[in-house]
């Protein structure tokens, strides 16, 4: 009787391990394929319109991770200019320089055909934003 007990309990315990086991196993599996195919967790889309001194308009589509226009702009390569105490101060887009010392131009920032308030440094960005940087002479 007493291995009787003893091979329950053995029984029970292997059976418990089992199960434990399997139970860890399908967990690793389920996360493994909800991150399968995130190598692009937290990227975002936004375009940039792009409107310069002859009126032209050129778009550019920026996939990034970045949370603030200034950093996507600078990441996408299209924008120069020096960040100051304020942020960055666009001075050249698509290889254009607007400078306010020589002729009073610069460039302007706009989202859906609306003038921002924000420089790009303090604007947020989101999936699907629509911006514009347009050639502007004051």
């Amino acid at each position: 009787m007493k291995n009787f007990k003893a091979f329950i309990r053995i029984s029970v315990l292997v059976m418990l391990c089992a199960v434990t086991a399997l139970f860890a196993l399908s967990c690793g599996k389920e996360k493994e394929e909800a991150t399968a195919g995130t190598d692009n967790a937290g990227e975002i889309t936004i375009t940039v319109e792009v409107i310069n001194s002859a009126g032209e308009h050129t778009d550019h589509v920026i996939t990034t991770k970045a949370a603030k226009l200034a950093d996507a702009l600078l990441e996408a390569g299209f924008v120069e200019g020096p960040v100051e105490e304020y942020g960055l101060y666009i001075t050249t887009v698509d290889g254009e320089t607007a400078d306010w010392n020589v002729d009073q131009s610069y460039w302007a920032l706009s989202q859906n055909g609306e003038y921002l308030m924000t420089g790009a440094s303090d604007t947020d960005i989101k999936d699907g934003d629509h911006f514009e940087l347009t050639y502007t002479k004051g």
